[in-house]
């Protein structure tokens, strides 16, 4: 739904078999980070992860993640969208680190 509104996106499952089941939240990480890509997500226990952040600081890279994973695919795609410009920009400045997409205000880096 990202697709229609104009979003470059790559899907999990294009790259890792099983919608990547089998795989570490660092590796699937890395493999975006390694590419260049923004990442997006709705599971924020990842940003506990000692090799998340790691990999965060490593590569420069971000992970936006809404801030509840109980939307329906609709409000996600909403909520993503309504956020775009800001989590684009977090991108182009290649802030680090893991931020919280909420419904009103701008993504907020989770420490």
């Amino acid at each position: 739904m990202l697709v229609n509104l104009g979003w470059v996106v790559h899907v999990v499952s294009d790259h890792f078999p099983d919608d990547a089941q089998a795989v570490s939240d660092p590796e699937w990480i890395e493999y975006g980070l390694q590419r260049g890509w923004s990442l997006l997500t709705q599971d924020e226990r990842i940003s506990t992860q000692p090799a998340v952040k790691a990999l965060l600081r490593e590569y420069g890279g971000c992970i936006h993640c809404l801030d509840s994973a109980n939307l329906a695919i609709q409000a996600r795609v909403a909520r993503f969208e309504i956020q775009r410009g800001a989590i684009h920009q977090n991108a182009r400045d290649r802030r680090v680190g893991f931020f919280l997409v909420r419904e009103r205000g701008a993504p907020r880096r989770k420490r």
